[in-house]
């Protein structure tokens, strides 16, 4: 491909590494323009900061979209994930054209669009980034600070109320602190994985928690190496620590609830009052067993379709219309095998296998590998300032050789 801006003369490595740098600087700027439009929103409840917000997400995807087509260092592969991808969820549209919402196919896409932009405008860390990283970091806690509340805003689900939230719930602010984490790794290195596991114990959400658990110990014991031993120690005893202290209380309850699904089997669980779940289990944290049976009907919904559903699944968005239990699918893989089609997510598994395996470093595997099996458990996907973070880092990281990724300009 023809570098667009590119001069008869051409560019100086240090000019073209410079301006390579500059997309993630404007990328990071806009994520902060675009927190300080849903700050002001959900404080104001003014409805023209949502469609600024709106209308920024779309310009940052459209720039990045031009800057993959400009850049002549724009993979092959990159390109072919993008078309499979926009493609299947064109069909899946097309089929179910009155109930698909646009929106969320748009924000699905943008994670193919920001991976093969960050590969082609891969550059070294450069000061100014790590600092507008860590303000990112600030921002929301700032606003805490400001406002004096983290809850979820009743005006979200009932148009009323004046309580203020800058993320939705914990398990948002969980991912956005993991996408932060993410970005800095290549600067952190092994204290990266440690943030990213003090982040999973404070907000004590247990798909982060085992997320991060499950990676780590993936990563220390594959392959077995000396090493290994040093550091299944070193993590063994911080996670002792941390459950000293009660940060995984909460996921040793819920885990230990979860025997009576074994037991008794999702449908008969299904059929069970709240009540009864509470007075069987000892607990009124049940959000294990509500995914199972809200997974189940999302299956039931999809499989007894016609042949268009099982080919192009029954309609982006719509599971929260469709099911008993009115949300969405709270594990990413389901969601696009029931609401995109099966085609859909081949690919999807497929790009994330390439992202994955395209990464140079033992961290910043580990870290995407958490984000990859917290999918199973929430919804992240619809969460765009945090797949912007994750995916174009991750195209950063994929493409810079392993021996200058660790430099950054002076």
């Amino acid at each position: 491909m023809t570098d667009l801006t590119d001069s008869g003369a051409g560019l100086s490595r240090a000019a073209g590494e410079s301006a390579n740098a500059q997309y993630f600087v404007a990328i990071l700027a806009s994520i902060t323009a675009l927190s300080v439009l849903t700050f002001l929103y959900h404080l104001l409840n003014a409805p023209i900061f949502n469609s600024l917000s709106n209308a920024g997400c779309i310009t940052l995807i459209a720039y990045s979209g031009i800057t993959v087509l400009r850049s002549p260092h724009t993979s092959t592969m990159n390109i072919l994930y993008i078309a499979a991808a926009g493609i299947f969820t064109t069909l899946s549209i097309a089929f179910n054209w009155s109930q698909s919402s646009v929106t969320d196919g748009i924000k699905y896409l943008s994670i193919y669009i920001f991976y093969a932009a960050g590969h082609a405008y891969a550059a070294p860390l450069r000061p100014i980034e790590t600092r507008c990283i860590c303000f990112l970091a600030i921002l929301p806690i700032a606003f805490l600070v400001a406002v004096g509340d983290s809850r979820v805003p009743d005006f979200v689900a009932n148009n009323i109320g004046n309580t203020f939230s800058y993320f939705a719930n914990a398990n948002i602010a969980t991912l956005y602190f993991s996408a932060l984490v993410f970005a800095l790794s290549d600067r952190l290195k092994g204290r990266a994985i440690f943030l990213q596991f003090l982040n999973a114990a404070l907000m004590n959400k247990i798909g982060a928690a085992v997320a991060t658990v499950v990676a780590v110990c993936l990563w220390i014991l594959i392959p077995l190496r000396k090493e290994s031993v040093i550091a299944l120690t070193a993590f063994a005893a911080v996670s002792a620590i941390a459950f000293s202290l009660g940060a995984f209380d909460r996921a040793v309850t819920l885990l230990g609830s979860m025997s009576l699904l074994v037991e008794l089997g999702p449908e008969v669980v299904s059929r069970m009052s709240f009540g009864k779940l509470v007075e069987l289990t000892g607990t009124t944290d049940l959000s294990g067993f509500f995914r199972v049976i809200h997974w189940a009907n999302i299956w039931d919904i999809y499989s007894s379709g016609g042949l268009a559903t099982l080919l192009f699944g029954y309609g982006i968005g719509q599971t929260p219309y469709l099911t008993v239990l009115q949300f969405v699918p709270h594990n990413d893989y389901l969601r696009i095998l029931a609401e995109y089609g099966p085609l859909n997510l081949i690919v999807f598994v497929g790009f994330l296998l390439h992202v994955l395996s395209n990464l140079k470093t033992g961290h910043a595997k580990v870290l995407f590998m958490i984000l990859l099996i917290y999918y199973f458990s929430e919804n992240l996907i619809d969460h765009f300032v945090s797949m912007t973070l994750y995916f174009t880092y991750a195209g950063r990281f994929s493409a810079m050789p392993a021996e200058t990724k660790a430099e950054t300009v002076q």
